[in-house]
This record gives C-alpha cells, sequence and structure tokens, in this order.
C-alpha cells in the first residue's frame, strides 16, 4: 500500500476515534441525576437515580412501607443497588421490612448501632435470611456507584457517640459536578460538630436537614460551611414533636436559600444534569402512588445563583414569628401577640410557604 494511502486511512481512523469519544462523552453528560424526597409523615426516605441504578436511603416507618414500594415501583425501580439504613430508630427503618420482602436488594448498608427494638432485629433476621450483603459504614468511606458520581460517608465517626442513635446517623454527600446533596439523616449539633473537624468540604447545593429540623441540629457554623442553595425538611405534619422548631426555621431563612417540607409540599424531586437543577413536588395519597399533583413548584437554577421566584398566590401581607412556623393574617389574635422582634412580614402567602411556614388554624390564610 501507498504511504500517501496508508496516512489517509490512519487519518480516517483517527476521526473515527474522536468522533466516538466525544459522541460518548456527550451521552455521559445527559445523564440526569434524580433524587426524591419522599413524603412519609415523620419520617425520613430518599431515592436517588442514576444511570439505571437505583439508592434508597431509609423508609419511614412500618406503616409507610407500602407506600414506598409503591412509589419505587412507579418510578421504575424494580431493584436496588444499595438501601441505607441511617440509623436504628422505627421512622426510619420501619418501613425496609417491606422493601427487603419485596424488591430485591444488593447491598445494604448500616450505621453498626445495635438498637433493642423488635424492628431493629425483624430488620437484620431478614437481610441474614435473605444472605444481602451487609456492611457498616466508616468516615472518609467512598460509595462506588457510577464513576460520574461521587459518593462520600461523612459520619459516623470511627469511634461512636456515646447513648444517642442520632447523633451517630450515617451522613451522605453526594456530588455530580457541579451539584450536590448532603444527606444528614437524624445527625445532631454534636456529628455537625465533629463533621466540621474532620475537615470536610460541606459545600453543598442541596441539604437534607438534620432530625427533620428539630432544634438539636443545624447549627448556624455548620450552615455556614454548608451554604446551600435549597433546604429540605421531611417532616410529618401537626407532629407531636414540634417540628421543625422556630429555632431551626429561624437559622435555615438567615442563609436566603428556598425551603421545601414533605408536609406542606409532599414528594419533592430534585433532577441535576450537573450543571443545573430542576425541583419539582407533588401531593399524594396515602393510600396510593399514584401522584394527584396540587401546587407544583419547578425551579430551574445554577449553583451559587437564585432559585426562580415561585408564582405569587396571593398579593395580601400576612406575618409570622421567628419563633413559630404559622403566617397569620395580622388581624388574627395570634398574630397581635408575636413580639416585634419576633415578627417577620411575607409579602403573600407564597412567600410565607416559600420560606418554611404554614398557614394558622385560627385565621386560616390561604
Amino acid at each position: 500500500m501507498k504511504t500517501s494511502n496508508l496516512k489517509r486511512l490512519l487519518q480516517v481512523a483517527l476521526l473515527f476515534v474522536l468522533i466516538v469519544a466525544v459522541s460518548a462523552g456527550t451521552v455521559s453528560a445527559s445523564e440526569n441525576l434524580t433524587v426524591h424526597f419522599l413524603d412519609v409523615g415523620q419520617g425520613d426516605s430518599e431515592l436517588l437515580q442514576f444511570a439505571g441504578k437505583n439508592i434508597l436511603i431509609d423508609a419511614g416507618d412500618q406503616d409507610s412501607g407500602p407506600r414506598v414500594e409503591s412509589y419505587l415501583r412507579s418510578h421504575g425501580v424494580s431493584s436496588l443497588d444499595l438501601l441505607v439504613a441511617t440509623h436504628p430508630h422505627e421512622d426510619h427503618i420501619g418501613g425496609l421490612m417491606t422493601i427487603l420482602n419485596g424488591i430485591p436488594v444488593g447491598q445494604v448498608l448500616d450505621s453498626g448501632q445495635a438498637h433493642t427494638s423488635q424492628t431493629f432485629e425483624n430488620y437484620l433476621n431478614l437481610i441474614d435470611r435473605k444472605n444481602i450483603p451487609f456492611s457498616t459504614a466508616e468516615r472518609g468511606q467512598i460509595i462506588d456507584l457510577d464513576p460520574a458520581i461521587k459518593i462520600e460517608v461523612l459520619s459516623p465517626p470511627a469511634t461512636l457517640f456515646s447513648g444517642d442513635l442520632n447523633q451517630n446517623s450515617i451522613v451522605l454527600k453526594v456530588t455530580y459536578n457541579e451539584v450536590s446533596f448532603l444527606f444528614m439523616g437524624d445527625a445532631g449539633l454534636e456529628a455537625e460538630d465533629s463533621i466540621m473537624a474532620a475537615g470536610y468540604d460541606l459545600k453543598s447545593t442541596v441539604l437534607k436537614v438534620g432530625h427533620h429540623g428539630s432544634s438539636s441540629s443545624t447549627g448556624t457554623s455548620f450552615l455556614s460551611r454548608v451554604r446551600p442553595e435549597i433546604e429540605i425538611i421531611e417532616v410529618g405534619a401537626s407532629n407531636d414533636y414540634g417540628h421543625p422548631s422556630g429555632k431551626t426555621l429561624s437559622a435555615l431563612q438567615s442563609t436566603s436559600s428556598k425551603i421545601y417540607r414533605t408536609d406542606t409540599s409532599g414528594n419533592i424531586v430534585v433532577t441535576t444534569d450537573g450543571q443545573s437543577y430542576s425541583v419539582s413536588t407533588e401531593k399524594q395519597s396515602w393510600n396510593t402512588a399514584r401522584a394527584t399533583p396540587q401546587a407544583t413548584v419547578s425551579a430551574i437554577t445554577m449553583p451559587a445563583s437564585s432559585v426562580a421566584a415561585v408564582s405569587t398566590t396571593s398579593q395580601e401581607t400576612f406575618v409570622g414569628s421567628t419563633k413559630s412556623n404559622k403566617y397569620h393574617y395580622p388581624s388574627c389574635q395570634w398574630a397581635k401577640k408575636i413580639k416585634p422582634c419576633n415578627e417577620i412580614c411575607f409579602s403573600c402567602s407564597a412567600d410565607a410557604r416559600a420560606h418554611g411556614y404554614v398557614p394558622c388554624k385560627v385565621c386560616h390564610p390561604p
């Protein structure tokens, strides 16, 4: 073969390789990471989906199990690559029995804490009976889901906190290019301090607020390190614990981030291509996984920029207190009892809801 023909063939072959490489890069870049924050009442459950792989973090209490399973199946989940049990409280692992019985699970990641409850014993027995690989989370561990996604275990530390299951929750940071998620489980102030002292980069686009927004979590110094754009509270409506606390809501509001709550918004879904992201919400019935969207909110933004404003539903001014999570008509008896130093004004009901407030049950604002 002549030298000129050989060079031409080599050039064509090289061009073909470059086209394939660029095409592969384009396909990879177009993959979306979708993170679902499920409304399971007073409990936690999150589903992560990327490139055909699925991770479930917690599944609410025992009553939530069938609802979580139905939700997973309605979103194309026929198996789980990883199931994470952040800690052995019933409102996090109770629903896992339904999942473990109904959906194949590749591996279970546990916090390594023992508990005397029957729920925890049943959970361990079921994993053993099904011979599912089981491992304990370790700070600094990297979970291998896909080369494009980095999943870090930030907590619990090697030496567990004494006598507090919440503080020893598994804390995960998931990073996809420029967008990141921080899942705090029920970790509180001690765990936050330990994670900060360990020197991790905590800057995250989306923060799953720790312990349902209780006053024992989400310190101001921790928030200043995370600097989230989206803050998500998984909490039950009118729960007996008073979650989220006014103190925590005030701290969250001070960051100027967008606050979403499962008790007011239902399921919250964040979808990202690694550069920008969108947020959608949907309310759905407790006895079916078929979504019945109500007041769906969507926003698309780039990291480190403001989330698009929520459309206004009422132009009337409302008031709230930094010590509460309710908003009121200014004429409401409870509004008049708010101390001036604690008063917050909202331009509309959507503004109040966007800051994590819910309508007063006395004056019934929109």
